[in-house]
């Protein structure tokens, strides 16, 4: 009878060392996820920035220095929008799945990369992130929009 205790105990020891394993597996990967979703987004803001730098030189530039400038941000927006594909790769929940996908397509096809999209795409992302948060939000602003 003994004897059937300690297999029973072994048993017990061993099934919550598993479900414990499985657990804290599931709240790391969220926890990656959820950063992931923030440097994508924080990536996303800087492509904004970039292109609005960028939208201030229309015409070509006239001078060497606003030339160096130019390609400056244009090498920084082709790194971001290349962090954002490796970002977007390392997305692994079905959850966020459909967000990875539109943000590999936003980083990979340029003429996915319009200021809709990337405004599409930081939206997904808050959601994603907090959305009781953003619920909350839009309904305090749907019912009174002017109280602060």
């Amino acid at each position: 009878m003994e004897a059937l205790y300690i297999i029973l105990g072994a048993t017990l020891a061993l099934g919550g060392g598993v479900l414990t394993h499985h657990v804290q597996l599931y709240y790391a990967q969220q926890k990656e996820e959820n950063n992931l979703l923030f440097e994508i987004e924080r990536s996303l803001l800087e492509i904004g920035g970039l292109d609005s730098e960028l939208n201030h030189f229309k015409t070509e530039p006239d001078t060497l220095d606003t030339k160096a400038k130019v390609a400056r941000y244009r090498e920084q927006k082709s790194s971001q929008l290349e962090n954002l594909h490796l970002l977007a790769i390392r997305i692994i929940s079905d959850k966020n799945r459909s967000i990875a996908v539109k943000v590999a397509k936003y980083s990979i096809d340029k003429h996915h990369r319009t200021d809709e999209n990337r405004y599409v795409l930081l939206k997904l992302v808050q959601q994603s992130m907090n959305s009781k948060l953003l619920k909350q939000y839009q309904k305090e602003t749907d019912t009174n929009p002017t109280v602060f």
